[in-house]
């Protein structure tokens, strides 16, 4: 084995030698050089604001961005999710495979060292020319002079055979010297789709955090309404004693009775149909917390406006500083811009120098001694001469992927401008309708009072106190509706903007 290493040693330098001033050399890749993505047209203002031009932020940390709403509950779920859900593990094997696959695409730079021991037994005959020389034919013959004690020596020309061993312990080499770029273009596309596959995780980190929060809160905003009904139910119930009493006394008709007992009726079968409503989102919630829904329970608590965070403003200055989509969009199209360098250099010699040395004998026992030795080394050339066309459809394609993906760059700003756009707007409007809703609760509030009164002086019927109450119930529910949508809408405006302000 020492002598085998010996050889190794004599051997494998030469062929450094002659592969080291390529594989150092800095040649220049074939393709287009990536100079960033296309101009996107900013608008210069919005709605109701400015946009400023973006300076790339998205590596910034969106860790726990759900604080802003002050509310354990909400913090342990999250946390939850974070470790739990799939589709945030998903992402993170993701990571783990195009990682590898940069690793792969970085072996190319480097020479391959193979090995392929063998022990072959052969056998052979001596029936061919090239093995019997003029020995042709099957009679024997006399050499003249050629005498044994009991006569000529006679030579016969019958085929003879024999077998032997081969024993080979090879080593192979080869190196392919990038003078074109191939190598160098297919490690910048993968560099670039590792970075567009975290980028991938921190926008699948993003969406889920903000469904976990919007569906949260639809369980919050269920959980008031209910109370509103529970609350209103009793007061029917209320009612209905009251009435079936003035009933019995004579003092009114059966119809206020049966008015009375059809919105007790109607009243419970909204809370029924709330319950399941309420029910589908805690499922729901469970799956995005990566637990099974059997398990999971989320006790009631009606939503407070105590925990609304104040939004401060010039937000959509940071939109494309943070967006995970768009950066990795920009990547992608990175990548893409790569790929087409890669074609390019389909049309140019591929160089690989190549070399082998090992050792071969017939005998096992001298397979490693230095008369065994064998090797080769020399560089081969591969050009495309005539390939139909291949190349060129490759390119062609190559250079359609990465306009496709300038398009898909183009179309995520846009969506970007749109999200935060369609997100303001949600959070002005509602906060206008929640205030004149608030309004009109004072208003259905004092109607009820007025009806109950005139009621109970005879003034007038009962089907007012239910109109007023009925009005009551509607302003109510729709007030803890608009509370929840709220809260909504301020996380799809930090999902919008990328995770925080």
């Amino acid at each position: 084995m020492n002598l085998h290493l010996n050889c190794l040693s004599r051997l494998l330098p030469c062929a450094l030698l002659l592969v080291a001033p390529a594989a150092y050399c800095e040649f220049p890749s074939v393709g287009p050089n990536y100079h960033g993505p296309p101009q996107v047209e900013t608008p210069s203002s919005y709605k109701n604001g400015v946009w400023k031009k973006a300076e790339p932020r998205d590596a910034e940390s969106r860790a726990e961005w759900w604080s802003v709403f002050d509310d354990p509950v909400l913090d342990r779920i999250e946390n939850q999710a974070v470790g739990a859900n799939q589709d945030i593990a998903l992402a993170v094997d993701r990571i783990a495979e195009v990682q590898a696959q940069v690793r792969v695409a970085a072996a190319d730079f480097f020479p391959n060292l193979s090995t392929d021991p063998t022990a072959q037994r052969e056998g052979i005959t001596n029936t061919g020319p090239e093995q019997r020389g003029e020995l042709v034919g099957n009679n024997p013959f006399t050499i003249p002079g050629a005498t044994t004690p009991s006569g000529p020596l006679v030579l016969s020309t019958q085929p003879l055979s024999r077998t032997y061993n081969v024993f080979n312990f090879p080593f192979d080499l080869s190196w392919e010297i990038d003078l074109f770029g191939r190598v160098r273009r297919n490690r910048e596309a993968a560099r670039a789709a590792a970075q567009a596959a975290v980028a991938d995780y921190d926008n699948t980190l993003l969406s889920v955090t903000a469904n976990v929060a919007s569906t949260y809160y639809g369980v919050r905003a269920a959980d008031a309404e209910m109370g509103v009904i529970e609350r209103t139910i009793s007061t029917r119930q209320d009612e209905l004693g009251i009435a079936q009493e003035r009933l019995n006394a004579g003092l009114t008709s059966e119809l206020d009775v049966t008015r009375a007992r059809a919105d007790l009726a109607d009243d419970q079968a909204d809370l029924y149909g709330l319950q399941r409503s309420r029910q589908e989102m805690e499922d729901a919630l469970a799956t995005l917390l990566g637990e099974p829904a059997s398990d999971f329970r989320l006790s009631r608590r009606a939503l407070i406006d105590n925990h609304m965070p104040n939004i401060p403003p010039g937000l959509p200055s940071a939109l494309l500083e943070r967006r995970p989509d768009v950066a990795s969009a920009e990547r992608q199209l990175a990548a893409a811009n790569a790929r087409v360098g890669v074609a390019v250099a389909a049309f140019f010699p591929v160089i690989q120098l190549t070399g082998a040395a090992g050792f071969e004998s017939a005998d096992v026992s001298d397979l490693f001694e230095w008369q065994s030795r064998a090797w080769q080394i020399g560089p081969s050339i591969s050009w495309p001469i005539l390939e139909g066309g291949r190349n060129t459809a490759n390119l062609h394609a190559a250079q359609a992927r990465y306009r496709e993906q300038v398009d898909t760059y183009r179309k995520q700003v846009l969506i970007a401008f749109q999200d935060v756009e369609s997100a303001l707007a949600d959070i002005h409007t509602l906060s206008d309708q929640s205030a004149a809703q608030e309004r009109a609760i004072a208003a259905a509030v004092r109607s009820l009072e007025l009806s109950q009164s005139q009621y109970g002086k005879g003034a007038s019927d009962y089907l007012d106190v239910l109109d007023a109450e009925r009005t009551l119930l509607t302003d109510e529910r729709a007030d803890v509706q608009l509370l929840g949508q709220r809260f909504q809408a301020t996380v799809l405006l930090i999902k919008a903007l990328g995770g925080s302000w």
